[in-house]
């Protein structure tokens, strides 16, 4: 790891990769535009959609970080990025009306290559940047993310408006994956010496008995299910073409509310801080599970994005504090539990299916925010 300044020429496609990062995050909000395009009968099966990105964090974190120990992290990332860009252009190359199936075996391409970006960026940030430094530098990394989701709305609106379709976006998102790569193969990034050693799963899993890493584990899981969740449903609460407009609304109040974050948890306890932001975004929940008008829900939705934005940061923090001689191992443990957004879909559309209506999968979301807000009393205790 780097001790002196910052290398900007270095950081700068490394960062990059954050944003791409973003786009696997696309299948949420545009789930509902792909039912659309099927009958009933299939619609509740494109529910699945999101579980196909999500449910390989499970299943390989630890091989891809075992193959990262020889390869490198810069070939491991680049190994994502090759993914990435074939599962955004499997079900576009299928061609519009294509059968379900091209955007599962799509978004489980997608979905295996965010595991592998997300299992190498990290590390790959920490030897550029100094340990003392390195929070606000992932804050940055997080700002580069949410401003990828950002952009979803406004491009889908406008690729909509101009060709009829939301499709393109697809090819579009490949070809940034495509420079990204093609950026950071050109650049020189310095790592550690490749080693054939294995990735310590079950030591990993044993952390587990530290009560804070347990609190911080399940924090992050139901982190990334809420989050994957309003994303399922935010679009869905407002019957208009412009729906998907609530998640610029989500990830812009996200941004402020990480610039927020940062100043303020220089000032009092990021614990705390978390537990306020929980308090708030239930009663959010419960706001958006019976109001109606249009503009109440997109502040709702966007205020929720500001609740949201420092709690998985908070959660890695504790995890990392209550074990710093096993920070490794509590990477691996954050990063498999980004699999739970694999449940959001399902649950939140046989809550949908079994109530009648869009927002009573705001249960399902409520249910993860009173989690952490329980977790956050517990760990500040």
């Amino acid at each position: 790891m780097q001790t002196g300044k910052v290398d900007k020429r270095l950081l700068a496609p490394v960062l990059a990769g954050f944003f791409i990062m973003g786009f696997c995050d696309i299948v949420a909000p545009i789930t509902d535009r792909i039912a659309a395009d099927f009958p009933a009968a299939r619609q509740e099966a494109a529910n699945f959609l999101p579980t196909m990105v999500f449910l390989w964090f499970l299943l390989l974190s630890a091989p891809v970080a075992a193959l990262m120990n020889r390869i490198g992290r810069k070939a491991t990332a680049l190994l994502g990025y090759a993914f990435t860009c074939a599962g955004l252009l499997v079900p576009f190359v299928a061609g519009e009306g294509c059968a379900l199936g091209w955007y599962f075996a799509g978004f489980g391409l997608l979905g295996i290559g965010n595991t592998i970006v997300q299992v190498a960026i990290n590390p790959l940030l920490a030897t550029l940047v100094p340990g003392e430094r390195m929070t606000s530098y992932l804050t940055v990394g997080q700002i580069f993310r949410n401003t990828s989701l950002l952009l979803l709305a406004p491009i889908v609106t406008g690729l909509v408006a101009a060709t009829g379709s939301w499709r393109w976006l697809l090819p579009i998102y490949a070809a940034l994956t495509l420079l990204g790569g093609l950026w950071l193969q050109l650049t020189s990034v310095p790592e550690p010496p490749k080693n054939g050693r294995t990735f310590g799963l079950a030591e990993s899993f044993r952390l587990l008995r530290n009560p804070a890493v347990l609190l911080s584990t399940l924090g992050i899981a139901c982190f990334i299910a809420a989050d994957v969740g309003i994303g399922f449903l935010s679009v869905r609460l407002i019957d208009a073409p412009s729906s998907i407009l609530t998640t610029t609304g989500f990830y812009a109040c996200r941004i402020v509310g990480t610039l927020v974050g940062a100043w303020v948890l220089v000032r009092c306890s990021d614990v705390r801080y978390l537990r306020w932001n929980m308090a708030g975004a239930l009663a959010l929940t419960a706001l958006l599970l019976v109001v109606r008008n249009e503009a109440a829900i997109y502040t709702a939705i966007g205020l929720l994005g500001f609740a949201m934005a420092c709690v998985f940061a908070t959660f890695y923090a504790a995890a990392t504090k209550a074990e710093p001689q096993h920070a490794n191992g509590v990477a691996g443990l954050a990063i498999m539990a980004i699999a739970a957004g694999a449940l959001s879909g399902p649950v939140c559309g046989a809550l949908i299916r079994a109530m009648g209506s869009p927002r009573m999968g705001m249960i399902f979301v409520a249910a993860c925010i009173a989690y952490m807000l329980w977790a956050a009393y517990k760990m500040e205790n």
